[in-house]
């Protein structure tokens, strides 16, 4: 009898060990031609937290990322397999921005800090500009306000140079009216306080999509929706519209790490630990019509000291997707393509 139980367990645990599916595997690396811009001079970046490509011309892609320690954008042309770091672009300055839709938040974590970097942590692409959206959340290490963090800017980019930012308060609005997520808002962002933080971002027509990181409440991940028209109104007003708010299975400790848009209205998500838990990286496929049918296509392989946190889709064609996923704390983004079969 014992021994029947034993054979039984051993063949549950080959059964589960079978149906468990093999890390996901990039198609190849995409290396920088040169360094991207890091935080001090002539120092490479080693906080690529975004990036998004607008469609390709002549079969270069025009880019742009972030790097979360920096005041500034970066811009990116991805060519035959490498990355060639082009010109920054500066978001803020050394003070608050006088004409920025909106106003200031006031926020719970302490206000110690100046006016510093944008914290820029999502990047995404729709109608001929670029977005940038920065954390909304208090100082990871020390845990203050600091005002740069709390906005998104809008760079116009047709076929000539890129215009000036377009800058926002009124994210803070969204997110302090998103029910369930607003109680998060200006809390720390440990795991105990498991305080609101943004790292995804995408734009689909006149929706704005906030991927966040934490909170992350019993498996579930949140995405906040909201209008762009009404974010970059004119004007001191607050945002007034009732934000959208989608929950979705993420796996325990997970949270948004990047999104992207795919062509039918479906969403790319990347999500990864919520904090600085012990839990793999994975790609999950969203429909914001059915959040509860979210899939997972795969987990990341892991990378040691390498954080998954900027993705962007480079083409749809065929039931594939080509993406390109970038990581912080390695140099310059470590990029690498992947090729996903779409269900």
């Amino acid at each position: 009898m014992r021994l029947a139980i034993l054979s039984a367990l051993a063949l549950a645990l080959l059964a589960t060990h079978a149906a468990r599916a093999e890390p996901l595997k990039p198609d190849r690396k995409i290396e920088a031609t040169s360094d991207f811009a890091g935080k001090k001079p002539r120092k490479a970046a080693k906080d690529i937290s975004g990036i998004a490509c607008r469609p390709p011309a002549g079969g270069d892609y025009r880019c742009l990322l972030i790097n979360d320690e920096n005041k500034a954008a970066q811009f990116a042309t991805l060519k035959q397999g490498t990355i060639i770091p082009g010109p920054s672009l500066p978001l803020v300055k050394d003070s608050a921005p006088a004409g920025a839709s909106g106003r200031q938040p006031v926020v719970g974590c302490p206000q110690k800090g100046g006016f510093e970097d944008f914290d820029g942590e999502g990047v995404a692409f729709a109608d001929r500009h670029f977005y940038v959206v920065g954390s909304h959340g208090c100082s990871r290490r020390s845990g203050e306000y600091r005002p740069s963090s709390f906005l998104l800017a809008r760079i116009a980019a047709g076929n000539g140079e890129a215009g000036a930012p377009e800058l926002s308060w009124r994210v803070a609005d969204l997110l302090a009216a998103a029910d369930e997520v607003a109680p998060f808002v200006g809390k720390a962002l440990d795991e105990k306080a498991n305080g609101l933080n943004i790292e995804g971002l995408a734009v689909v027509g006149d929706k704005l999509w906030l991927g966040l990181r934490a909170p992350s409440l019993g498996g579930r991940a949140f995405l906040v929706g909201g209008s762009v028209a009404e974010l970059f109104k004119p004007g001191s007003e607050p945002a007034t519209g009732k934000p959208q708010l989608l929950s979705f299975q993420a796996g325990a400790q997970r949270g948004v790490r990047d999104l992207a848009p795919l062509a039918d209205g479906r969403l790319l998500v990347l999500v990864g630990p919520a904090q600085e838990q012990e839990v793999p990286y994975a790609m999950l496929l969203l429909d914001p019509a059915d959040p509860t049918a979210a899939r997972e296509l795969g987990e990341l392989r892991p990378r040691k000291d390498a954080k998954a946190e900027a993705l962007t889709v480079l083409a749809q064609e065929r039931g594939e997707l080509r993406v390109l996923v970038g990581y912080d704390s390695v140099k310059n983004g470590g990029f690498e393509e992947y090729r996903l079969k779409l269900p």
